[in-house]
């Protein structure tokens, strides 16, 4: 098990392209979130947990570079622990047609992990490899969206009043199920409730309900569904991830606005 699935709302999402001067509205920035499970069910494996996820988005001359890092604690039955580190980066350019990522992750928890890859866009379809012990080519169909283009689209329909907005996102966190039918349900604008942190106070956000099915799933109940405020520059002031045994609540605990590239 890897909460690594929230990563770009966290984490985690106008025209097919997306140009430098729609891509320039979200902010640059470093954030601190604070991590506790909660609501656990009679799982019989997991009673608690808490832990940190350290995140940042940097506007490049090209595109936007992406790190996420967490570490958590999950506290077992018998007092024991188990301790997980991910470390997950991307970068996506600013025509939403060349993406790439690397994912370390470490867990007592749910094993070890590592992997890099790149996936390219054309008019035809979308392919690149995975690379880890060996090469893997992969390939889909073109109608797919790079999670920086989808987070792009999922706001403007926010601004435009919409209310559901569903498509087909990559996301290269997963090396099995590599792409998901993400729909979600967008609610009234309002003001964020936020007063600890100087940047969260005055501004409007949306509440969203982020729901992720697989692919090729029948079924109607989502794998995980995330519950987030965002703002209009892509800063999400809190989010839940519901795995339906147990969540994972995250607040906004610091922000850095990091300077924009300064490119000719």
């Amino acid at each position: 098990m890897s909460i690594n699935k929230y990563i770009y709302i966290p984490i985690i999402f106008f025209m097919s392209n997306v140009n430098f001067s729609l891509s320039s509205q979200l902010l640059s920035h470093k954030a601190t979130y604070s991590l506790n499970i909660q609501n656990i069910k009679d799982n019989g494996f997991l009673e608690g947990g808490q832990g940190q996820t350290f995140f940042e988005i940097a506007e490049s001359c090209s595109g936007w570079n992406i790190k996420e890092d967490y570490v958590i604690v999950y506290e077992l039955p018998n007092k024991k622990i188990a301790n997980s580190f991910s470390s997950y980066s991307t970068f996506e350019n600013y025509l939403g047609t060349k993406h790439s990522f690397e994912l370390n992750e470490k867990s007592q928890f749910s094993g070890n992990k590592s992997y890099q890859g790149f996936i390219e866009k054309n008019e035809k379809a979308m392919s690149g490899s995975i690379i880890n012990d060996s090469i893997k080519k992969i390939t889909f169909k073109k109608d797919i969206l790079f999670p920086i283009e989808h987070l792009l689209k999922l706001i403007k329909a926010a601004e435009n009043g919409e209310k559901l907005f569903t498509k087909k996102v990559f996301f290269g966190n997963e090396d099995e199920e590599f792409i998901k039918i993400v729909s979600a349900f967008i609610g009234q604008i309002r003001n964020s409730k936020s007063k600890d942190i100087e940047y969260l106070k005055g501004k409007k956000i949306w509440p969203i309900k982020v729901a992720f099915y697989k692919e090729k799933s029948q079924q109607e109940k989502p794998e995980y569904e995330i519950y987030l405020e965002i703002d209009k520059s892509g800063v999400v002031h809190s989010y839940k991830v519901d795995y339906g045994n147990f969540e994972i609540k995250a607040l906004l605990k610091k922000i850095e606005v990091l300077p924009k590239a300064k490119c000719k």
